[in-house]
């Protein structure tokens, strides 16, 4: 019904800590991915990137089934106080299940890329010397 809406709130969060990880970033000096390690504003902008394309295929596949209209209240389980309250359920369980799994996807793909970039630096290393 409306489980793509925790998600959004979840792109407003990260998108805040990915906002004070690029100030600290430039306080530091540090200017987005260089050759020796993958900032974390990068690695942020790749969760939300995965999020938004939860959010839109799962709002894709609700207007599919109508369970989201183009006329107020927009969500069909608006509509009565058990269809809502079984929409906050819903976004509870199903939502939040979504986001931590889009998050702990995200998680080992930011390792498989702070590894490949490792492996990559330390035969480049290897062939200079």
């Amino acid at each position: 019904m409306a489980c793509f809406t925790e998600s959004i709130v979840a792109v407003g969060i990260v998108s805040l800590i990915k906002k004070k990880a690029a100030q600290k970033e430039k306080s530091c000096g540090i200017k987005g991915a260089n050759s020796t390690k993958i900032s974390w504003t990068t690695k942020l902008s790749w969760l939300i990137t995965m999020l938004w394309g939860g959010i839109f295929l799962l709002a894709i596949e609700h207007i599919w089934h109508g369970e989201i209209t183009p006329f107020p209240p927009f969500l069909t389980a608006m509509n009565s106080a058990e269809d809502t309250a079984n929409m906050l359920y819903e976004i509870l369980t199903i939502g939040s299940m979504q986001v931590l799994a889009i998050t702990m996807i995200w998680g080992v793909m930011v390792i498989l890329a702070d590894r490949v970039l490792a492996k990559f630096q330390n035969q480049n290393l290897a062939k200079l010397s």
